[in-house]
């Protein structure tokens, strides 16, 4: 990824962020509330947003790097199976271990009431609009590229043969369409608008 493509997501991000303030600052999430990176039914990302992740992982100590690299294979095995389980990148004190490049699939959640089992977020429909918009903006600027659960997106990045095509500018859907067709992975330039991950939330 170049450093254009990089800043192109931030850009998305902070412009989200600031047109969705008004309405976000009313959220009763805090720092160590973790129901939505635990019961999602999925944490979607685009292949831009899972090269900026990729890098952070590559970034951690020794140590750190193999037992993330552990928990994601363990969570795609896991989430193949039919299960839902807690991100593997939440930390035991309930924080997000990667926060800073977190991908916008978990920038755009918030609820006005703390949330609990039968007790979905709680939002408002203007933002709601407003992420739709970004995450059309985010396929806009990664078309050659793909959207899907992010384990599974990291684990499509790890297979060489996808990682040079899409790095070279390539665009083979073939090369991945075993994967893509089972674990539910969608062409950006195809893809419909996604929904809010999880369960579906209440708008007000």
């Amino acid at each position: 990824m170049t450093d254009h493509h990089h800043r192109q997501l931030m850009q998305i991000y902070a412009r989200f962020q600031a047109e969705a303030k008004p309405f976000m600052s009313a959220a009763a999430c805090a720092e160590g509330c973790a129901y939505c990176c635990r019961a999602a039914g999925r944490i979607d990302a685009t292949t831009q947003e899972g090269l900026v992740i990729q890098t952070a992982i590559a970034q951690l100590p020794k140590s750190q790097r193999r037992a993330v690299e552990k928990r994601l294979r363990r969570e795609v095995r896991q989430r193949e199976q039919g299960h839902i389980v807690a991100c593997p990148f939440l930390q035991k004190n309930d924080t997000c271990q990667i926060y800073p490049v977190r991908p916008f699939s978990c920038r755009r959640v918030y609820s006005l009431h703390r949330c609990r089992e039968g007790a979905p977020p709680r939002l408002h429909r203007q933002v709601m609009a407003l992420a739709d918009a970004a995450i059309e903006a985010l396929r806009q600027c990664d078309p050659n590229g793909y959207s899907g659960h992010l384990s599974y997106i990291l684990h499509m990045l790890t297979e060489q043969r996808f990682r040079d095509i899409y790095l070279t500018g390539g665009f083979a859907p073939e090369a991945v369409m075993a994967f893509g067709r089972s674990h539910q992975i969608s062409i950006n330039r195809k893809m419909p608008v996604a929904g809010f991950p999880g369960r579906p939330p209440k708008e007000v």
